[in-house]
């Protein structure tokens, strides 16, 4: 497991571009939670291409490393960068705010703003018409288990 100062250094440089799963510690532990990832995807996703994870707040990724068999076996692959600037906003909080109808201007750009309100997503009525709805990712772990990160 690596530790970068968010800003401050660079990746090592490589021939080639790397791909990489960037996330925050919130995502990151969700690979605990049971039934949401297969195990044998979580361990591909690190060993072939590895993580970036970005501290927010009071998470622990470390920890998160840690407890998991196979983070922890594939952590030379998993990098963690400390925020410099602490910001505790999240997706969730994004969607909350929208959701009781709060602004959320500098939190994400005009743009997706507007297209948010176009659509009339992550309002108390969209919340309502979509409580209990399969995610289409968990669908098709379901109903078509995938083989690999490739299919």
């Amino acid at each position: 497991m690596h530790s970068e100062p968010s800003g401050n250094s660079a990746l090592p440089s490589s021939p080639s571009p790397q791909l990489k799963l960037l996330c925050g510690a919130d995502f990151l532990s969700t690979f605990k939670i049971p039934g949401l990832w297969q195990e044998d995807h979580v361990e591909e996703l690190v060993r072939r291409f590895g993580l970036i994870c970005v501290s927010r707040g009071s998470l622990q990724p470390e920890r998160a490393v840690h407890e998991s068999d196979t983070l922890f076996r594939h952590r030379q692959n998993i990098f963690l960068v400390r925020e410099w600037v602490r910001n505790e906003m999240s997706a969730t909080e994004v969607r909350r705010a929208l959701r009781r109808g709060l602004s959320v201007k500098y939190l994400i750009p005009d743009s997706m703003i507007e297209y948010i309100h176009q659509h009339n997503l992550y309002t108390e009525d969209s919340e309502r018409r979509n409580e209990g709805t399969v995610l289409r990712p968990l669908m098709k772990q379901a109903h078509q288990p995938i083989k690999s990160l490739d299919d």
